[in-house]
């Protein structure tokens, strides 16, 4: 994991920032987890950025206002990273048709890590609004759309 500053202008929010960068990111004063000594400057690659969170409370997740409450979805991310976030995907939109409307990052709200570490826990890190990349993402599913345990589709695989 990296912290680090960067600068943006009046009005970006952290989607527009990230989502107008081509190759690259300007970071100061970075510092990897785990080592004490920062960096000055860093040039990260797009590529390299699993997700990315504002540390502060002023700079906003979008510029696009939330009409309605985020849909509850689970992303499968590379490397088996499971997480489970809210989208602002509008009432009738399909979920593919969303997140192909969107560019190199999705935008989610209130994100968790989920069932990760040893040993696993349901929750193991609470992430809040972050932009994830999407070439990092195998599949989305919304947990509404899901079938219960021990529903239908249960009892239909065992029978």
């Amino acid at each position: 994991m990296l912290e680090a500053s960067t600068t943006l202008a009046d009005g970006h929010s952290l989607l527009s920032w990230i989502a107008n960068r081509k190759s690259y990111v300007n970071l100061g004063l970075a510092r990897w987890s785990g080592n004490e000594a920062g960096l000055y400057y860093v040039a990260l690659k797009i590529d390299q950025i699993l997700w990315a969170a504002a540390c502060d409370d002023d700079i906003p997740l979008t510029t696009a206002s939330v009409q309605a409450a985020p849909r509850l979805v689970e992303m499968q991310l590379e490397g088996g990273l499971l997480i489970r976030a809210g989208l602002n995907i509008g009432e009738r939109q399909r979920l593919s048709d969303y997140l192909e409307s969107l560019g190199a990052f999705i935008p989610v709200r209130n994100a968790q890590l989920l069932k990760s570490g040893r040993p696993p826990k349901e929750v193991n890190v609470t992430l809040g609004d972050v932009v994830v990349n999407q070439s990092a993402v195998q599949a989305v599913w919304e947990l509404a759309l899901q079938p219960s345990p021990g529903g239908p589709a249960d009892a239909a695989a065992a029978g």
